[in-house]
């Protein structure tokens, strides 16, 4: 864990996940671009709350009366060991269940950029890196976010893949301009990299980027309206539609 604290200042507190992939090629550097299974579409999103114990015991409450639920807790994917709320692998009861909890939930607003995989792009700008591609969309969310100087943010980023501290740091960095502005005027940042199991906030940011992710692949906009008002900024880079 890094950290930069200041006792004084209010937390805010940004829970961040991805849905799709940065990988533009596979084994023995395969082209996966019109292949089957291919990503086409990166989406890095964060809710952002001052309000963490209260969003964190909605989802722990909902889980719980879930597995004590009669009508759900045989449901093969909630006796799993360790079962915690994800839209793809959550049965389509507990999803609509889970939305429905979405809907009235106060106290947080989602922001998302969605990165259309476009492979000129990938080559020229992020150097055939999918790690470059990854962390750049991950700027292009934290830009402008973390400049109050009112406040101490903690960012907890899901633990996937390529994803660690130092490049989250420089992603943070990168967003804040360190280096050209002090940190006396800005908001001071605790930076933590999280298993999304043991982070019941994620299965919220999970949740919203899922209703994106379905308009944009299979053209179901249902979700996506139904929550309409818990979105904040959303980024469409390199001209993906929404």
């Amino acid at each position: 864990m890094m950290i930069n604290q200041d006792s004084i200042k209010t937390q805010k507190y940004y829970f961040i996940d991805e849905s799709g992939d940065p990988h533009f090629y596979g084994h023995r550097k395969k082209l996966l671009v019109g292949t089957e299974g291919f990503q086409p579409y990166l989406i890095i999103g964060m809710i952002e709350t001052d309000n963490r114990k209260a969003l964190r015991k909605t989802v722990v409450d909902f889980m719980e009366n879930i597995k004590t639920d009669i009508l759900y807790n045989s449901i093969p994917s909630i006796t799993v060991k360790d079962w915690y709320v994800h839209a793809r692998g959550d049965h389509p009861e507990i999803r609509a269940k889970f939305f429905e909890l979405l809907r009235g939930l106060p106290g947080f607003k989602t922001h998302i950029v969605i990165a259309k995989k476009e492979l000129p792009i990938f080559n020229r700008k992020h150097n055939n890196n999918p790690t470059e591609f990854y962390f750049d969309v991950l700027h292009h969310l934290l830009n402008g976010k973390l400049n109050s100087s009112d406040h101490h943010h903690c960012l907890y980023l899901s633990q996937r893949g390529n994803n660690t501290l130092h490049r989250f740091e420089t992603a943070v960095n990168k967003a804040l301009e360190v280096g050209r502005i002090k940190y006396n005027s800005h908001g001071t940042y605790q930076l933590e990299l999280v298993p999304s199991k043991e982070m019941p906030e994620l299965s919220i940011i999970d949740y919203m980027m899922w209703a994106v992710q379905r308009k944009l692949l299979k053209g179901e906009s249902r979700y996506f309206e139904a929550l309409k008002d818990k979105y904040g900024e959303l980024i469409n880079l390199y001209g993906a539609p929404l």
